[in-house]
């Protein structure tokens, strides 16, 4: 199979607009055919976090182009591929959980099919329900996926204000119910400050960031953290932008935080990952 040159580009710390991510992206799930694929890709994150001293990961997984669109898999072999990954990072002392995520460009009609697909026999391991992707649809047309997925148990994510307008993240907020944001790059302050009085967890990823959104100069992971929101480090797909938490903390470093603020934001990972809470 031959590499697209979006994801040649982002293995060589490169910028791609979201789509050539998106064409990365799915040539690496491609490769996810089966149990022992799915574990082996569980077993690389757990031994990432091992070595970056974390306690834990959330994970994000699309089953639904895995199991319905591409048909590579069987959604049975799916759920038992990370029920034998997990197992595997039990063993090595961390605590792991899934999201799914769905896909907010393909509308709510495409999130109702993600929960038609995943609900029937959810497994405990399957903590939250996400969407990501192009933010091309208002999260407020997204609230009914989001208030099924809440009744079924599901805690609530969002990529907003990565790829779209600060705005998204105080829709997705207000309107969409979310509980949590990842990136919010393109939030203004007023937003920053709705985030920290509802103690809303922010995922901040800045390799991806980097590569994804180039045009939002300098970062605003300062900003945010002066404004109190309660920031975390995530990688966000290492295997198509390399990084690890590690690297994640020497950007930060290099946008000139400080230890305490580093400490703030491994404190804030501890304490807002769903993997960690019962």
């Amino acid at each position: 199979m031959a590499l697209p040159r979006s994801l040649e580009a982002l293995w060589s710390g490169g910028a791609v607009p979201f789509e050539g991510f998106i064409e990365a992206f799915l040539f690496g799930a491609s490769l996810l055919d089966g149990r022992l694929a799915i574990q082996q890709a569980v077993s690389a994150v757990a031994r990432r976090t091992q070595r970056a001293g974390g306690s834990g990961f959330d994970l994000w997984a699309s089953p639904h182009f895995l199991v319905v669109h591409r048909a590579q898999i069987r959604l049975d072999d799916f759920w038992r591929g990370l029920e034998d990954g997990l197992a595997e990072a039990a063993s090595l002392g961390l605590r792991g959980c899934l999201v799914i995520d769905a896909v907010n460009h393909f509308g709510p009609a495409h999130g109702q099919a993600v929960l038609d697909l995943v609900l029937p026999g959810l497994p405990p391991f399957v903590k939250g329900f996400s969407t990501g992707g192009l933010e091309g649809t208002p999260f407020r047309e997204w609230a009914p996926v989001f208030d099924r997925a809440r009744a079924a148990g599901l805690r609530i994510a969002a990529h907003a204000g990565e790829n779209g307008p600060g705005s998204n993240v105080r829709e997705a907020v207000l309107e969409g119910g979310v509980g949590r944001i990842v990136h919010g790059l393109r939030a203004d302050s007023a937003t920053f400050e709705l985030l920290a009085e509802r103690r809303i967890p922010v995922d901040v990823c800045p390799s991806s960031n980097r590569a994804l959104a180039a045009d939002v100069v300098p970062h605003p992971l300062p900003r945010m953290l002066g404004a109190g929101v309660r920031c975390a480090l995530g990688t966000d797909d290492p295997g198509v932008v390399p990084c690890d938490l590690g690297a994640e903390a020497d950007a930060c470093r290099a946008m000139g935080l400080d230890e305490a603020a580093l400490a703030t934001l491994r404190r804030n990972g501890a304490e807002d990952a769903w993997c960690l809470q019962d």
